[in-house]
């Protein structure tokens, strides 16, 4: 087993937006069967998405400038769409960001990483859209607010690793919020 997933992924995930973080990059660029699952969502019609943040992320660690073009160049070979000003709709969401740090101080988390921060304000500010978050770091979702509706287990030379796909979850949602007032 190189990849596990549910068999309808790629038709299910088809016509939607899927939000990536860095750990989908990373583990793309180490897994060529991962790589390739990415790919198959690109080709059924899924838009694959990410943030700045995750791209400066994912390009900091390289040593040369021909390693940094490399890591551009993979982005682009996924046709991953970057979106721009993210910054902007964490500052602009304020019952989501309030709701957000509430989740992780129920848990007694001390919150996560800014990148996780921007990748859930984006599918809040998208909701309509139904977009969906992609990454390893599960901490950073809080079940209270958003659903896992996908789990994907990646043999990166004999490490198994969990990407997920989560998906906010309006109810949750409204429920938290209610719990707020």
């Amino acid at each position: 087993m190189k990849l596990q997933y549910t068999s309808t992924l790629v038709s299910d995930l088809s016509s939607k937006y899927l939000l990536l973080d860095t750990t989908v990059l990373i583990n793309a660029s180490k897994s060529d069967e991962f790589l390739g699952l990415l790919s198959e969502l690109y080709v059924s019609g899924c838009s694959l998405i990410t943030i700045p943040s995750v791209i400066y992320e994912f390009s900091r660690n390289a040593n040369t400038i021909t390693g940094f073009n490399e890591r551009q160049e993979f982005v682009k070979a996924l046709n991953i769409t970057v979106l721009k000003r993210t910054e902007d709709t964490f500052d602009k969401d304020q019952v989501f960001k309030i709701a957000y740090a509430k989740a992780f101080s129920a848990r007694g988390d001390k919150g996560p990483s800014y990148t996780d921060a921007l990748l859930c304000s984006v599918a809040y500010k998208f909701r309509s859209h139904a977009m969906l978050v992609m990454t390893a770091n599960h901490r950073d979702m809080p079940i209270s607010i958003f659903d896992r509706v996908e789990l994907i287990t990646i043999d990166v030379g004999g490490e198994l690793r969990n990407e997920a796909i989560y998906s906010l979850s309006p109810t949750k949602l409204n429920i938290f919020l209610d719990k707020l007032s």
